[in-house]
């Protein structure tokens, strides 16, 4: 059984190799270090197959004048839709309701769920959200629409505390220093990662939405965006792990630039990066497809249905 993790990380990408100004450049990131064979995740970098890792450049202007958005972005994605074009700009951070049409007519996690697929959104979420969302003071943004839409579960506090979801800074630290929570599961970033890739191996398909890259981004802290990183760059080696144990396909990729470049607090043009993890053939697959972010949708939908 072939189970792909959808790695997503919000506003990353490809920027200039300056530790000043990058802080893709700056940090140590060892196991992304040794999946590039040494080298750094910036505009510098072309595209690579190697025993370790497949990457390519992802293009997220989708032919469409302006800076990408995160509504149009992640849409596209989902479905394989040029969302940016079928409504005329990019569009975020959430969807309007051309948008979400577009998504429910083309809704690749409807797909999986209709062929018995299993599906899985992977972050937890806190009553407040729910809260917000019946409220209407709150938007879904496209990833959880989707599954919401695919008539799939949002994962929340209950997921959180029993181990079925993570929360969006991987460890849980966020729920007890920002939300308030003493009693929720705290992970090690090495726990964490596995326990991501544990839960991703046991779906078909499977999403983290990592949005703290793009909060990072906006803040323009190095420090901030530093701590992201290496929370993620443990994650990132324990997913590589499962691709080499258990098979694993993992594909990191993201729907804007912003957090390579903390001169500019807004989005960026910049490709985005695409890292695949996993079994050699399948990362061909995915990477053949990724020349811009219309090509996951069809890569997922060519490996599993």
């Amino acid at each position: 059984m072939t189970s792909i993790l959808l790695l997503f990380l919000d506003g990353v990408g490809l920027g200039p190799s300056d530790p000043h100004t990058n802080p893709f450049a700056h940090a140590r990131l060892p196991r992304l270090e040794f999946l590039l064979s040494g080298r750094t995740l910036s505009a510098d970098l072309g595209p690579f197959s190697s025993e370790t890792c497949t990457f390519v450049r992802t293009d997220a202007t989708l032919g469409v004048a302006g800076r990408p958005q995160s509504a149009t972005g992640q849409a596209t994605l989902l479905t394989g839709v040029n969302v940016a074009r079928e409504i005329g700009e990019h569009y975020g951070p959430k969807p309007n309701q051309a948008i979400r049409d577009i998504v429910h007519r083309h809704n690749l996690l409807a797909e999986l769920r209709h062929a018995g697929r299993r599906a899985a959104l992977l972050n937890a979420y806190p009553p407040r959200y729910f809260a917000g969302i019946r409220s209407g003071l709150r938007l879904l943004s496209v990833i959880p629409f989707a599954f919401f839409d695919a008539g799939l579960p949002i994962p929340e506090e209950g997921d959180l505390r029993e181990g079925r979801a993570l929360s969006a800074d991987f460890t849980g630290i966020g729920w007890h220093q920002r939300l308030g929570y003493s009693d929720t599961p705290v992970h090690t970033p090495r726990e964490a990662g596995a326990t991501l890739a544990g839960l991703a191996c046991a779906q078909d398909f499977s999403v983290f939405d990592g949005w703290l890259t793009d909060y990072a981004g906006h803040g323009g802290d190095m420090q901030a965006s530093l701590e992201v990183l290496q929370v993620l760059d443990t994650v990132v080696g324990e997913l590589h792990a499962a691709g080499e144990k258990d098979g694993l396909l993992t594909v990191i990729t993201s729907d804007h630039g912003n957090l390579e470049d903390l001169r500019e607090r807004g989005h960026t043009i910049n490709p985005v990066p695409t890292l695949i993890l996993g079994p050699r053939q399948l990362r061909e697959e995915v990477a053949g497809h990724m020349a811009d972010l219309t090509g996951l949708a069809p890569a997922v939908r060519r490996i599993l249905l």
